[in-house]
């Protein structure tokens, strides 16, 4: 799958990494049914394969739901990257702080939109905020068995708690679920969770900010290293992860891919790919006129 120009273009690619996904799902519940009723029944039935895509579906942990994660580019709101030209708003881009003034509450406007157009087409019901509406955590129904929450931080991580432990209803508690992490921006740090005397807290937040425990569906995040090299962070369930340098700190010359793997790049393979392609990207800046003061 290539990498995305425009958000419209990922959010197509995030809808079929998920509509592949449910199906196989619904591949492996459908055989886990026959294969129960079989044994029940003392016959045989057919399952799938171990190298048939049912296999590669993420397990629930401890018998718990599916973890998904979804990572998608969010639109600049500002003229342009650091004061400096402008973009069409539709471009995926580098947005940091700056670009939401107005904290969490701002963001979730702005991620709810995407999720509602992720969602477009399925049975779904947006619940409300998990907690405070000042958090910016917002709660989603999706058919009979899925939960998405989006836009949780290390500070909301207890209501992602919450959820997991069926505090907002049993659907997210139940094996054969699936819970969605919408644009999560925790960062693992569990010490930035609750207060210190809440060790029991923070020892739940470390297991589940562990993204080993979650299968990221979709990301699609342009990079910029302290050196100012530039990239795209790519992965489309059940695909590859990939990245690719870019000319600039935006979506509008990406470089052949400079490494794929089947899991997720530590962040110093990442510095060191985009590192190695920088000459190459700093040359093609100059040639298509993307080069800016301050970019490199």
């Amino acid at each position: 799958m290539p990498p995305p120009q425009t958000i419209s273009e990922a959010l197509r690619q995030a809808r079929a990494a998920y509509r592949h996904y449910r199906e196989v799902a619904a591949q492996e519940d459908s055989g886990t049914t026959t294969t129960e009723a079989a044994a029940r029944s003392g016959g045989e039935a057919s399952t799938s394969s171990p190298s048939s895509p049912a296999s590669s579906l993420p397990a629930g942990q401890g018998g718990g739901p599916r973890r998904l994660i979804i990572e998608m580019p969010l639109p600049a709101q500002r003229d342009g990257f650091l004061g400096r030209g402008g973009t069409p708003p539709d471009l995926v881009t580098l947005t940091d702080e700056a670009d939401y003034p107005g904290g969490e509450l701002q963001r979730f406007r702005v991620v709810r939109k995407l999720v509602e157009g992720f969602l477009e087409g399925y049975e779904h019901e947006f619940l409300g905020f998990c907690e405070d509406g000042a958090d910016g955590v917002g709660l989603w129904r999706v058919g009979a068995d899925t939960c998405l929450i989006a836009n949780v931080t290390n500070a909301t991580v207890p209501s992602l708690l919450k959820l997991l432990d069926g505090g907002y209803g049993a659907r997210a508690s139940r094996p054969g679920s699936t819970v969605i992490a919408f644009n999560p921006t925790w960062t693992g740090d569990a010490g930035s969770v609750g207060q210190p005397w809440q060790r029991e807290l923070r020892r739940r937040a470390r297991e589940v900010m562990d993204r080993s425990g979650w299968e990221t569906l979709y990301v699609a995040r342009i990079l910029r290293t302290s050196r100012g090299a530039n990239g795209l962070l790519h992965r489309a369930w059940p695909g590859r992860w990939a990245v690719y340098p870019a000319a600039s700190p935006d979506a509008r010359y990406f470089g052949d891919c400079v490494l794929a793997t089947p899991s997720r790049p530590t962040p110093e393979k990442l510095v060191e790919k985009l590192a190695e392609a920088k000459p190459a990207m700093q040359k093609k800046a100059k040639e298509l006129g993307l080069e800016e003061p301050g970019w490199f």
